[in-house]
């Protein structure tokens, strides 16, 4: 499965790095679930969602939280999570979601405030992916 697995994202890494996927982009939903969304700016009710975390006891293995990745790249990095859910839907469940989406929005969190004046979303894309790609070899190596 692994395998499998590295194959889809190898060839979404790919797709990313060589292809125009604005097509593709200009169609999509921006992001929300697993307690992560995916906005252009951080309105009001965006805060509000953030301020209202819910108490959470869980066994996932990250800190369960609520994460709100804003970007100018809203688009192409929900276009990203889309694609990655279905990579990985029989890998992630209703536990392992959190963590899995968690990690990439922190990810994607933690670069857009390193790399402010990016205009290009691939380097974003690439670092979300290389997350995702990390979540895959911890899961098969423990």
């Amino acid at each position: 499965m692994q395998n499998s697995l590295l194959g889809q994202l190898e060839a979404l890494e790919q797709k990313i790095k060589f292809s125009d996927i604005s097509a593709e982009v200009s169609a999509v939903e921006l992001w929300g679930g697993a307690d992560v969304i995916v906005r252009t700016r951080l309105d009001n009710e965006t805060h509000k969602w953030l301020g209202s975390q819910p108490l959470v006891i869980s066994i996932q293995s990250t800190e369960p939280r609520r994460r709100a990745v804003i970007t100018e790249h809203a688009k192409e990095l929900s276009w990203l999570l889309y694609q990655l859910k279905g990579i990985f839907s029989t890998k992630i469940d209703y536990v392992s979601k959190f963590d899995f989406y968690g990690l990439l929005a922190q990810s994607a969190i933690d670069h857009v405030t390193k790399y402010t004046e990016i205009h290009d979303a691939r380097p974003l894309l690439i670092a979300v992916l290389n997350t995702a790609k990390g979540f895959c070899e911890d899961e098969t190596s423990g």
